[in-house]
């Protein structure tokens, strides 16, 4: 029951995660190098919270009309949900109408944020009046300087600060602390009163922290755009070392098997499959690690798989560092298979020659140290030493089993050694099945 719950609570998270990201994920599949494709995607990001907050702002302007049950709020209120439906429309038309247009991007963001701006002042000077949505609607223009930082445009930030900052005190000086009171007053007469009055030390209080707050939001813009800058240029330049070591492990890949693949028999490379299955089977090897010994006995033959190791530059993401990844694994795995031919061609070239000296057999066989590569090295041997070669005649059984044992006993798992000298009889079965 836990299990169904816990994979219930998972599936969840998942759709709540992958929900969020495609409406508000700011990287959601741009290149965080493409300054318009950022753009376009924090447009469409803010469009997205500005439709949430219309929706809040429409609730918020209902609830005062409940509360005060005027006509006049009831009026506000029904023209707000189409008004804010509208808005967001065209919002939505002018994001989209040329997604590759940094001019008709900028303008949607500029145009975004003043409505940011003047839909919070409205609302505050909407609502200031009622004691229960003054505190409510006042927080919305801290709201409104948060929302515009996540642009991470410190011009944008800092202009859209000092417009707000003259607006909110206009509007205290003129409906929150009606001065227009004053106005029987002489200039001198209205300072010595206010000034000396509990609602200019609110002004100034409101103002310093109103300023203190603005300040924080810019330090943090500040940092996180240099740390997109930085980003950016650091992806650049890893894209740019990607594109060079594509270009250089390609053409060593195009070097080192060039020889090689030329010399490739498609028919050995079987026949050594089919020899390394066998004693696989003798030596109780699992499924699984069967089918990879399979695999990499003819993963050689993957050659045209990474002879042609170049990527689509202009579509950097995942998905083209996964295939680099790939090719790279898979020629590395390439090299290591096609060593091992070429190591036990050397060996027998050697043995014919009498120049096989200890230090050669040991920079050979060091690198053999795995399962799979013995085997497959054991097989290559065996099949290499039967067949008659230009440089060879061909070895009998027992010759080439004489000659496994006495060689490469020190340097071969005495297990699967054992297991092949042991079963050396199905092994000879096995190679006249080729004949």
């Amino acid at each position: 029951m836990e299990n169904k719950t816990s994979k219930k609570d998972k599936i969840i998270t998942k759709f709540g995660k992958n929900l969020f990201a495609k409406f508000f994920g700011f990287e959601q599949g741009v290149d965080i190098t493409d300054d318009i494709a950022v753009l376009h995607r924090k447009n469409v990001v803010i469009k997205n919270i500005i439709f949430v907050t219309n929706i809040i702002y429409s609730l918020l302007l209902f609830i005062l009309s409940l509360s005060t049950n005027l006509r006049s709020d009831w009026a506000i209120t029904i023209i707000a949900f189409p008004l804010t439906f509208i808005i967001n429309k065209g919002l939505t038309s002018l994001i989209n109408i040329d997604n590759r247009d940094i001019t008709k991007q900028s303008v949607a963001m500029y145009i975004a944020s003043l409505y940011i701006y003047i839909s919070s002042i409205l609302v505050y000077a909407r609502l200031y009046q009622s004691g229960t949505f003054e505190t409510v609607s006042y927080v919305l223009l801290y709201y409104s300087i948060v929302l515009i930082s996540l642009y991470q445009d410190k011009k944008l930030l800092f202009h859209g600060f000092i417009y707000l900052f003259g607006l909110m005190t206009f509007i205290h000086l003129l409906w929150t602390y009606q001065i227009l009171e004053y106005n029987s007053l002489s200039i001198a007469e209205f300072l010595k009163s206010f000034v000396g009055s509990t609602d200019f030390g609110d002004l100034i209080l409101r103002s310093l922290v109103f300023i203190l707050f603005y300040l924080v939001v810019y330090v943090i813009v500040s940092i996180g755009q240099y740390m997109q800058e930085e980003r950016k240029l650091e992806l650049i330049k890893r894209r740019q070392v990607q594109n060079d070591f594509a270009a250089i492990v390609g053409n060593l890949f195009n070097a080192v098997f060039i020889n090689a693949y030329v010399n490739l028999n498609e028919d050995f490379a079987y026949m050594t499959q089919r020899m390394a299955d066998k004693i696989a089977g003798f030596i109780n090897l699992n499924p699984i690690a069967i089918e990879n010994l399979n695999d990499f006995a003819l993963i050689h033959l993957k050659y045209d798989d990474v002879k042609d190791f170049k990527l689509d530059v202009d579509a950097f993401d995942d998905r083209i560092y996964e295939e680099l990844k790939a090719k790279t694994t898979l020629g590395a795995d390439i090299v290591k298979r096609m060593e091992i031919s070429q190591n036990v061609d050397t060996i027998a070239r050697s043995y014919v020659e009498n120049n096989l000296g200890d230090e050669k057999l040991i920079s050979i066989m060091a690198p053999v140290n795995d399962d799979n590569s013995q085997i497959i090295m054991l097989s290559e041997i065996y099949l290499t030493f039967r067949d008659s070669q230009s440089y060879k005649r061909p070895f009998t059984h027992s010759e080439t089993l004489n000659y496994i044992e006495k060689i490469f006993e020190p340097f071969l798992s005495p297990v699967i050694l054992e297991r092949f000298l042991k079963f050396s009889d199905e092994i000879e079965s096995e190679y006249n099945s080729y004949l």
